[in-house]
């Protein structure tokens, strides 16, 4: 499990950079979560696979140009452009075949609460890295697709009603202490259709909610969570969980989505929870972050 995320000791936040025009969208959107959160120090970090820096050092050996060097100085032209905050930072060049496991290792050595990284969808890149991100690291996992807004005023939480989304709340209601947000939850039910011809629809329905309401004052009790959160049910019928999310979450224009990395189900901490891995192969229009 990741650590407690604690205001009064300042966060610190590991963004990964990867050369491409995701890095203006991660510094800007960053820049804006420092005037939103206590934040320590920023760490910007990127790592170059060592066999291209092996093939890419070949080229440039005759001039005798470092690549670290040429990388080096893009990142800091990037940073100087587009990073507006004034909390401290550091560059962090590593090489390494695999970036997760660089990542991990970075996140642990540097005690690190939040890694920031692309979510990308028309950019070039794919969602595997931050899947295995959220698998192996302690930190939470903030998800930042390609079109964001500089705003933290409505969070929406799926819930199964689990501790582990318990924890969600609670860390997020720390994370949007500063910027006065709201948070709404969201539990997504299904009654199957084939029950329909044999039940009556409309007392089935009213009976669910009914046990949901029940449900959400038992959950509110037993985690201690405020009374200003406002739960939602939403029938998913024929869509998927995921889907069901993420159309309420547009209509609702919301500002970022938060899951638990683990759902409901008690077996093994090592796999992610489907509803929360499907979000984070799916593309959305808001950020998503990730409990660990």
């Amino acid at each position: 499990m990741g650590r407690k995320i604690n205001l009064n000791s300042n966060l610190k936040i590991m963004v990964a950079m990867d050369l491409t025009k995701m890095d203006a969208i991660l510094l800007n959107y960053v820049s804006f979560l420092c005037s939103v959160w206590g934040t320590e120090h920023i760490y910007f970090t990127h790592n170059i696979k060592q066999y291209k820096l092996e093939s890419l050092q070949d080229s440039f050996l005759e001039e005798g140009i470092s690549i670290e060097n040429i990388i080096d100085k893009e990142l800091q032209r990037s940073i100087k452009e587009n990073y507006t905050a004034d909390i401290p930072y550091t560059i962090l060049l590593t090489a390494d075949d695999y970036t997760e496991s660089i990542l991990t290792h970075l996140s642990k050595e540097y005690k690190i609460d939040i890694m920031i990284t692309g979510n990308k969808n028309e950019l070039q890149g794919t969602g595997a890295l931050n899947q295995k991100l959220v698998r192996m690291l302690d930190a939470n996992v903030l998800l930042v697709p390609e079109k964001t807004r500089n705003q933290l005023k409505k969070v929406l939480i799926p819930t199964d009603f689990s501790s582990a989304s318990a924890n969600s709340f609670e860390e997020t209601q720390i994370l949007i202490a500063s910027s006065k947000g709201e948070i709404e939850a969201l539990h997504v039910y299904n009654i199957p259709s084939f029950f329909f011809p044999y039940i009556n629809t409309e007392k089935a329905i009213d009976k669910t909610k009914k046990q949901l309401k029940e449900k959400v004052q038992q959950f509110k009790k037993r985690y201690k969570l405020t009374e200003d959160i406002d739960f939602k049910y939403m029938d998913r019928k024929e869509f998927s969980v995921v889907e069901a999310i993420e159309e309420h979450a547009e209509k609702g224009d919301f500002d970022i989505i938060v899951v638990s990395a683990r759902g409901g189900n008690k077996i093994a901490s090592l796999f992610i929870g489907s509803v929360t891995n499907d979000l984070l192969i799916r593309n959305r229009r808001m950020p998503l972050l990730v409990i660990n």
